[in-house]
């Protein structure tokens, strides 16, 4: 981890470069969907005013905007760069750059984060921020990683000498060079209620078959790192990770055609040139398409069966103020 990231000014020097070279410019439809479906079964108000805290490009303002259709929609970053992202993209909502005067009399009914907790560094600052934007009746979801304890994540982390930095609040040893932290729900809960926000509804995602999924279909250096057996902390644990990295790879390869065949299929409706790669992969991924679609299955079916499961590597908690 980059320690000059503490600082607020490189900070946003980082993100602002990121979302230059495309940083989170899309999500899968099937993570899209989930949040839609979260959002639809919150029972809010039928209208008010909802912002997308830490929007970046938008991509989720737009779900927001799609899930509630009589409010007035807003999303906050930030980096100017995923602001004039969004702008272009996303015209029907309406976007500003954080710390910016721009509709700082405007307070909210509803506000969404997703993925924003594990990158800021003052997290009691930006729960201050939070707060300040909020109506005293109002609603907060947070959807971010999970650091409560049984996920599939969890255990490979406990096999690892470096699995879980301590100094950097319980962060798995895999994350993006721009996470920070794992907060427990009961974390979450001490720092929301001194705002006098109250857990209302908690899902959670990935306690295996969804770790399982996002894993296999990610890269092979990627597995081969996660599964690296000289970092066991003893013999148990280092042929524990051998076999595991043996078997991820064997789903990994399995799927590969369709991996990148859908891949490719959202790159070409933006570069035509890929078109090409696009053909090369489609009758490949037709043989290993039952394994890349049972394996998301499962994940569906880990979604709607243990939701309410605490030991997910993900955590959508909702909080009430009344």
């Amino acid at each position: 981890m980059r320690r000059d990231l503490y600082q607020k000014s490189e900070s946003k020097k980082f993100y602002e470069i990121r979302y230059e070279k495309g940083y989170m410019d899309e999500w899968p439809i099937d993570k899209k969907q989930r949040v839609f479906e979260i959002i639809r079964e919150l029972e809010l108000p039928e209208s008010g005013n909802a912002l997308d805290f830490g929007c970046g490009n938008g991509v989720f303002t737009e779900v927001l905007r799609q899930a509630l259709p009589k409010w007035k929609i807003f999303g906050c970053d930030i980096s100017e760069n995923a602001i004039n992202n969004a702008m272009n993209r996303y015209p029907e909502c309406s976007f500003f750059v954080s710390d910016s005067s721009k509709n700082a009399e405007i307070k909210f009914d509803f506000l969404f984060s997703h993925h924003v907790l594990e990158h800021v560094f003052d997290i009691k600052k930006v729960i201050d921020e939070i707060n300040d934007l909020m109506l005293p009746s109002s609603s907060v979801l947070l959807i971010f990683p999970c650091g409560n304890e049984g996920s599939f994540e969890h255990k490979v982390c406990k096999m690892r000498t470096d699995g879980i930095n301590k100094e950097m609040e319980n962060r798995f040893f895999f994350e993006d060079e721009g996470h920070v932290r794992r907060l427990t729900t009961e974390q979450t809960n001490k720092l929301m209620s001194e705002y006098h926000y109250k857990l209302k509804t908690e899902f959670y995602s990935n306690q295996f078959d969804g770790a399982i999924k996002w894993i296999t279909q990610s890269s092979l250096p990627f597995i081969l790192d996660f599964t690296n057996p000289k970092k066991a902390i003893d013999k148990k644990a280092y042929w524990y990770l051998q076999l595991l990295r043996v078997k991820l790879v064997i789903l990994f390869l399995l799927q590969l055609p369709s991996i990148i065949y859908n891949r490719i299929n959202i790159v070409r409706k933006k570069k035509l040139k890929h078109y090409f790669i696009w053909i090369t992969v489609l009758i490949p991924q037709l043989i290993s398409y039952p394994i890349y679609a049972f394996l998301n299955y499962k994940a569906n079916k880990e979604w709607k069966n243990k939701k309410k499961h605490k030991n997910g590597s993900a955590m959508h908690l909702l909080y009430n103020r009344v």
